[in-house]
């Protein structure tokens, strides 16, 4: 084989293991005269728009991701170089494996010659020899021709049977990247989601001391109230826009790095709804099963499995090592188990009392419409709603992130040291 090839490959085996990045660029977006195998171009249109959905996310990571892509496109781009090389390497071969059919030619030819002469004796390379002699000499010869043409055929075949594992081999090395690019983006996500149930509630809460505050104004003017009634519900409202003021500033911040995330090039973006959790998700699975796949497949684990010091004390470290890396793995997967647990059981008891608070929120605004109720009991329910509904919403996000770390953990994303 080449030397250019065999340090091609070399290099791709580096780049892959140690994770270096080449100095190229990222790879092209997908367009409707070049999709990706399984990708629709009604599925393109959809990843094309300016709404990121929660089921577009893999996608978008995977095509437009400038981290991932950029690792992809490098080790893609060793693979062309690869097959450049096969392509010379097979135009030898081929010259090389006339060269030999020719030589066998030769010899057959020799072989036939010498035994159509009469006697005992030939001449042979220069000297005289018996026929047997001579002929055992081409036969041992026409062997080992045989025999090189084949290694040569083998190592043809071999060459090219690891090119056409090369991409399968770039999918498996560069897949813990790829997940753990996902799982961060979809964090990010749950995090927008829960920042804009914070920011739901405090809108609603502006909205409503502005009325109030507006109402003390008019009840000042009618000597139904005092200065300081009035200051005070002016501090709920400021208090209350200023909170509202940080948050959206911390939801531009979040969706910009969730936009750059998926190959958008600015936060101007609508992040979609999160579908509602499934609260049936534990019942569907087989925790032992889980939690083995998820404690072997670790990467913090299968390093510390690796052997450094090829000695009786290398191996008996690499024992040490491997068993405490099994032994926080094992750990973490039980914690995150009874998280999800946990987090099923607030979302049920939170739903519940956010359909309990709507109930006397509903009682409350018909009584108060009535006049049966007084203004400050009336208050008190609704703030309280809104409380309620805010606390149901951020349980289901909770949840969905719990399903989320549970499900990425079975595949190998798990922070042990955490």
């Amino acid at each position: 084989m080449k030397k250019s090839l065999t340090n091609t490959i070399k290099l791709l085996a580096l780049s892959l293991s140690a994770g270096m990045v080449m100095s190229v660029p990222a790879l092209t977006a997908p367009t409707y005269d070049n999709l990706p195998e399984g990708m629709t171009a009604e599925r393109l249109t959809q990843l094309n728009d300016a709404t990121i959905e929660w089921n577009e996310v893999e996608d978008l990571v995977i095509y437009w991701n400038p981290t991932y892509t950029r690792y992809l496109s490098s080790a893609q781009s060793s693979i062309t170089e690869m097959r450049s090389g096969y392509s010379d390497f097979v135009g030898e071969v081929r010259d090389q494996l006339e060269d030999i059919d020719d030589a066998i030619t030769q010899i057959e030819a020799a072989q036939q010659t010498i035994a159509s002469v009469p006697g005992n004796y030939v001449p042979y390379n220069g000297a005289i020899v018996s026929k047997d002699a001579a002929l055992a000499a081409l036969e041992s010869s026409l062997n080992q021709t045989k025999e090189g043409r084949r290694q040569l055929k083998g190592a043809l075949s071999s060459t090219k049977r690891g090119l056409d594992r090369s991409d399968r081999t770039i999918e498996i090395r560069l897949q813990p990247l790829r997940d753990q690019m996902i799982s961060v983006v979809k964090g990010l996500v749950v995090s927008y989601k829960q920042l804009e149930t914070n920011r739901s509630m405090v809108a609603k809460q502006v909205e409503m001391y502005q009325v109030l505050y507006e109402t003390q104004q008019h009840l000042l003017q009618q000597n139904m109230a005092t200065a300081l009634d009035v200051k005070s519900y002016e501090n709920r409202l400021n208090s209350a826009k200023q909170s509202l003021a940080q948050i959206d500033a911390g939801l531009a911040q979040l969706r910009t790095s969730i936009a750059l995330q998926c190959g958008y090039g600015s936060g101007d973006v609508v992040i979609a709804d999160i579908p509602a959790p499934d609260l049936h998700y534990l019942e569907t699975r087989d925790y032992a099963a889980d939690k083995q796949k998820a404690v072997t497949g670790n990467s913090a684990v299968i390093n510390a499995g690796k052997v450094t010091n090829f000695s009786s004390y290398g191996f008996e470290l690499r024992d040490m090592s491997e068993n405490e890396a099994m032994g926080k793995a094992s750990a973490k997967m039980d914690a995150l188990y009874a998280d999800l647990q946990k987090q099923t059981s607030l979302y049920e008891a939170a739903e519940t009392s956010r359909r309990k608070a709507e109930l006397a929120k509903n009682a409350a605004e018909r009584q108060y419409q009535l006049g049966l109720l007084g203004r400050g009991e009336y208050e008190g329910l609704q703030m309280q709603y809104i409380s309620y509904e805010a606390a149901a919403k951020l349980a289901e996000l909770n949840l969905t992130q719990a399903i989320e770390t549970y499900y990425w953990a079975t595949r190998g994303i798990m922070d042990i040291e955490s």
